[in-house]
């Protein structure tokens, strides 16, 4: 119901956006500016959840009627995506994992819930999927939203075998023209997107990707190739 609402007032709220929203964020800030001095502003986001709630660029594609890709592998979120998008012909949603190489990857993701808050938690990493159920985010999430908990915990993370495009092979196939904004939030596999990336061939004007789940050494490294 929610995203039926949101799709059909689309209309009112892009003009609502160009009216009264600023852009706050420093980050936010630089893609407005480039955003607004683009005739046509080229994005591709990878781990876009279902492309609305808490998403870091909804309003930008709205308001700037934005082209590009968004990727989101589980079924669930994507299916809230696809549907946001249904009649945007300039949004290509896309299920897919993005990787350093193509084939099939298990993406680990909780069992026991298709929430937003627990789709936004899966991980090409168990580790880091694991990490959310020992400092208590899991349950604390759980109980908020009153979902209720498997009593094995072993049973909390489960795991879907599923389809990866090799970032490169992504980019150079759609984006032949140019990238303006590259944006990966995938929960602890940003810096090794990052560290696969081919520069030399396309180079987006604007990278932002999640850091919270990035070691700090790895970190360095994407800051340096950057």
């Amino acid at each position: 119901m929610r995203f039926a609402l949101i799709r059909n007032a689309e209309p009112l709220m892009r003009l609502s956006y160009r009216l009264f929203w600023k852009p706050k964020d420093g980050l936010d800030k630089a893609i407005d500016l480039v955003s607004k001095n683009s005739d046509q502003f080229n994005f591709l986001q990878i781990g876009a959840n279902d492309g609305m709630i808490n998403d870091p660029i909804y309003k930008f594609i709205l308001r700037d009627s934005w082209t590009g890709i968004r990727v989101e592998p589980l079924p669930s979120p994507f299916k809230k995506l696809s549907y946001l998008h249904g009649r945007n012909d300039r949004i290509l949603p896309l299920q897919s994992l993005v990787a350093d190489s193509s084939g099939e990857m298990e993406l680990y993701h909780l069992s026991f819930s298709n929430s937003r808050w627990a789709t936004g938690i899966a991980s090409l990493d168990k580790s880091n999927l694991q990490r959310q159920i020992d400092n208590g985010y899991v349950e604390g999430r759980a109980n908020k939203y009153g979902e209720k908990l498997p009593v094995d915990r072993e049973t909390w993370i489960t795991s879907s075998t599923l389809r990866v495009l090799e970032i490169n092979e992504l980019i150079g196939q759609n984006f032949a023209n140019g990238l303006d904004l590259l944006q990966i939030d995938v929960e602890g596999f940003d810096h090794k997107l990052i560290a696969a990336l081919n520069l030399d061939a396309i180079k987006p004007k604007l990278i932002r990707f999640e850091h919270l789940h990035i070691p700090e050494n790895e970190l360095s490294n994407c800051i340096e190739k950057l």
